[in-house]
């Protein structure tokens, strides 16, 4: 059995910029993975937490698929994880959309995300929201992580008009956004099979430490 040794560079640890680097696209290559086993066209009107289930569905079957890659052992994936913190308890905690977790390195790293619909009556604006993308620049989500995740379900038009849409919005309302002088919206490729992801860097004054947000946008139409 092959040891830790052939998924992660020797000497990085968990903590470290290349494990963080190569874990990000690890998760982005269960989300590619997990979408690619669905039939986007089924789910053009369906709602938010619908979508999420069937990926998430899609997701835990690729986990307990005896084929898969051997890394893909250390990998969980979450729906609806509720967040632990200070101010609620039981069932007034906070509930995420999904959280990616693995177990290759202690403390485990996590990646949480939220999904957002864009489509009509979903707009840019539920997305950059408060209930949106400042969910993660509050402290609410991933209060103690340095990177999360959107997920933008594209039920209406293309998914760089979307893109357009919402780097427009994120330069006229920079300052509430806390977004980065080095940390503009711009286009990544992390996995061969996600052609609609991007990445922005933000301060959080509330939290004492920055986040980089991974948006990825999937086609539902």
């Amino acid at each position: 059995m092959r040891g830790r040794a052939h998924y992660q560079p020797r000497g990085v640890s968990a903590s470290g910029k290349p494990y963080t680097e190569a874990f990000v696209r690890r998760v982005h290559e269960l989300v590619g993975k997990g979408y690619a086993k669905l039939k986007p066209s089924e789910f053009c009107c369906s709602a938010e937490e619908d979508i999420t289930g069937e990926l998430v569905r899609a997701i835990e079957a690729l986990l307990d698929d005896i084929a898969a890659p051997q890394w893909t052992r250390w990998f969980s994936v979450h729906e609806d994880p509720r967040i632990h913190d200070a101010e609620r308890k039981g069932k007034r905690r906070l509930r995420l959309d999904i959280r990616i977790d693995s177990s290759q390195e202690l403390p485990r790293s996590r990646m949480r995300f939220e999904a957002k619909r864009l489509g009509q009556g979903h707009g840019v604006s539920v997305y950059l929201g408060t209930d949106g993308i400042h969910c993660f620049l509050d402290g609410r989500y991933a209060r103690e992580d340095r990177c999360a995740g959107m997920l933008g379900y594209v039920q209406k038009g293309r998914a760089d008009e979307w893109a357009a849409g919402i780097e427009q919005a994120m330069k006229a309302d920079s300052a509430k956004l806390h977004l980065r002088s080095s940390g503009g919206w711009r286009s990544v490729r992390l996995v061969a099979n996600l052609s609609s992801t991007y990445r922005s860097g933000h301060d959080r004054p509330s939290v004492g430490q920055p986040i980089e947000i991974f948006h990825t946008l999937l086609l539902f139409n």
